[in-house]
């Protein structure tokens, strides 16, 4: 209780002292008054004045009135002050309370009571449990709180520290299959802590990811589809001390589960200067990651006619994928059964040549997207196709579907002869991944791959038939400036003597009309010439560009990034595509899926190779392909060797039962163009990386 002050009076003085009473504190005063004497008023004693106001202040004590309770003597300590405590171990901990007959104490950690997971936890008795995993912060503090005063607290700092870990893991690499599972096993040991446990993780991501496994808590990891760009790593941590751990590689191979869905196909054979030698057939499968394919359907058309139906031929299937991504498949239809090989690039797309005796045809197959398939066909697309129309034809040009209708323009080569701007119009229905579609005049059917990728199939008996690929377009407004450092390849048919043709090139650019260090290879029938490409070229605000020059073509831009290209000279009739090209590279290594195709140099025995290419240090090659010649079907070993030089163009040669030399024209470190500079064949094609994380 606070002391008593007494009223102050003119002449009088106070003196204070303080006293302690129920443990607690008062002040009281001394008052002394001063009365003049000739007045007969004495001072009044000053020992009376205290002992009423003790008196007083025990009367009010006693009644209740103004009690304290005041905790001012109560003083809380803690032992030990400071602890180092390893990660799942323990440390006891005692509070002292003096002042007050109620010791009891709150046990805290960082002010929460009882603690928490990350920090650690602490008993009712003061035993501090460290977590198992330490906390960012590895300083904490253990608070015991009086309960007698909550205001009176003791601290001790903590600190947490990773015991010291032993650890391995088993197997310490691994080689797994598509899809397949493979069981990992850590041996831990950690000094002062029972906390064996770890944590896992695929190239340094918890649990892993769908490009390269994932792996559970127990440390079950489970491939992906197909292999990725890099390495792939497992690694188990010990929770106990992150800073050990242990990791195992793991080399991913193809196999049966890296097909698995619904896949678009497209292959074609080119035409000759007869007319007699052009076929192509597309359609779907649906694979079902364990060697069958259990539905599909397909169209095509040839020098025999189409084959062709309301809903396409039903076909169905089986085959097969090896470790390097090389496989087969035969697709079983009304006209009999039909082999291909195919080489993967990854689970969404490969390689694909026929390999039994009927057409000598190649091509792609693309994992077809079920929500492109949902949002059907829509907007601009350019297209690039070739075929036959009583010889050698090829058509590029951009078409837009809108509703239910079709409007556009294309250039086409028919035999030598050049027509550009001819108006198309059309109709067209989607029933699922498959449409139908009639272009002046002419009867196509279309398989949806993805939002920006369809095939072309004209399914006519006569009159001009081509099939071919189209592209969905960029909506942005096309100019000069956008046409930069590019590769292209461009492959067909002399007008003339049967003789088959094809050309790769790269060129820059002054983003405004003309051509900069451009290079061109040419084989035709046989004869190779590396001519200098030049030029001007103009673009126009719809993705059309005319280039006019040692040889003469009309590209049309899908984006940027790709384009179709027809050759608009009288003397070919040829057709491919344009790739945006990057720069600086100088040298390569890894796995590529290739497929090249075309003719002897004579014209009179088509051709298609397809397979896994290895690059490794200082441009030596090595693989395995599969080789049509119509005649023979082989597979067999590969070796060779490339120089790359600054503007990405290779030249080199290729061994597989006899030399090859090849020129090669990288577009980037993923993919490549390959054209034969040989007298004896003239094929040509691509190359793409093995990896699912590529973009092609």
């Amino acid at each position: 209780m606070t002391g008593l002050l007494l009223p102050r009076i003119s002449g009088s003085r106070d003196t204070c002292q303080t006293a302690a009473i129920y443990n607690g504190q008062f002040t009281y005063c001394e008052h002394h008054e001063y009365i003049d004497l000739n007045r007969g008023v004495n001072s009044l004693p000053k020992r009376v004045l205290l002992l009423l106001l003790i008196l007083t202040a025990l009367i009010w004590a006693g009644c209740g009135g103004n009690k304290s309770t005041t905790t001012a003597g109560v003083a809380i300590t803690i032992s030990p002050t400071t602890a180092s405590v390893a990660g799942a171990t323990t440390q006891q901990f005692t509070a002292t309370v003096t002042g007050s007959t109620n010791t009891a104490v709150t046990w805290q950690v960082n002010g929460m009571t009882g603690g928490d997971a990350t920090n650690g936890t602490i008993s009712t008795t003061g035993l501090y449990t460290a977590p198992a995993v330490l906390p960012t912060t590895t300083t904490v503090a253990v608070s015991a709180v009086a309960q007698a005063d909550t205001t009176k607290t003791a601290v001790a700092v903590v600190t947490l520290t990773a015991p010291a870990v032993t650890i391995a893991i088993s197997p310490t690499s691994a080689t797994v299959m598509a899809g397949a599972p493979q069981q990992f096993t850590p041996t831990v040991t950690v000094t002062g802590s029972t906390n064996n446990a770890v944590n896992w993780s695929v190239n340094g991501v918890p649990g892993g990811d769908a490009i390269h496994g994932t792996i559970d808590a127990t440390g079950l990891y489970t491939a992906p589809a197909s292999p990725p760009k890099s390495a792939i790593t497992v690694t188990a941590t010990s929770q106990a001390n992150t800073a050990f751990s242990a990791s195992a590689p793991v080399t991913l191979q193809f196999g049966n589960a890296s097909l698995n869905g619904t896949y678009v196909f497209f292959v074609s054979q080119g035409d000759n200067s007869s007319g007699s030698g052009f076929a192509y057939r597309g359609g779907t499968l649906q694979a079902d990651g364990a060697g069958h394919i259990t539905a599909g359907v397909s169209d095509g058309n040839s020098g025999a006619g189409p084959f062709t139906g309301s809903t396409g031929i039903p076909l169905t299937g089986t085959y097969s994928v090896g470790a390097d991504g090389r496989g087969t498949m035969i697709l079983t239809d009304a006209s009999g059964s039909h082999t291909f090989s195919f080489a993967l690039t990854s689970s969404t797309r490969g390689q694909v040549i026929a390999f039994d005796s009927t057409a000598v045809t190649s091509g792609f197959i693309r994992f077809q997207d079920p929500a492109a398939v949902t949002a059907g066909v829509s907007g601009p697309f350019v297209f690039g196709m070739s075929g036959d129309n009583a010889g050698p034809a090829a058509a590029v040009g951009q078409l837009t579907f809108s509703g239910a209708t079709i409007t556009g323009t294309e250039d086409t080569n028919v035999n030598g002869s050049f027509t550009s701007g001819t108006a198309v119009t059309g109709s067209f229905v989607a029933a699922g991944g498959r449409g139908t579609a009639s272009l002046n005049a002419s009867q196509f059917v279309f398989y949806i791959v993805d939002a920006s990728t369809l095939v072309l199939i004209d399914v006519d008996a006569s009159g001009l038939r081509i099939a071919g690929t189209a592209f969905g377009q960029s909506s942005t407004p096309f100019s000069s400036a956008l046409l930069g450092s590019s590769a292209f390849f461009v492959n067909g048919s002399a007008v003339s003597g049967n003789q088959p043709y094809a050309l790769a090139a790269r060129f820059d650019t002054d983003f405004a009309s003309q051509f900069r260090g451009g290079v061109s290879d040419v084989n035709s029938g046989g004869t190779v010439t590396s001519p200098p490409l030049s030029g001007s070229y103009t673009v126009a605000a719809n993705g059309r560009a005319q280039v006019t020059g040692s040889s003469n073509f009309i590209i049309w831009l899908a984006s940027q990034k790709q384009g179709v290209v027809l050759q608009s000279d009288s003397t070919v009739v040829a057709s491919g595509l344009l790739f945006q090209q990057q720069a600086g590279f100088q040298s390569v290594t890894g796995g590529y899926a290739f497929a090249t195709a075309g003719a002897n140099s004579a014209g009179t025995a088509p051709q298609a190779v397809d397979g896994r290419i290895t690059v490794a240090g200082f441009g030596s090659l090595s693989g395995t392909e599969d080789v049509n010649t119509a005649s023979a079907h082989v597979s067999q070993s590969l070796t060779g060797n490339l120089t790359i030089s600054t503007n990405g163009r290779a030249t080199g040669s290729i061994v597989s039962g006899s030399s090859v030399n090849y020129d090669f024209y990288f577009v980037s470190p993923d993919k490549f163009i390959m054209l034969s500079a040989d007298p004896n064949t003239v094929l040509s094609g691509a190359a793409e990386r093995q990896c699912s994380d590529c973009q092609f």
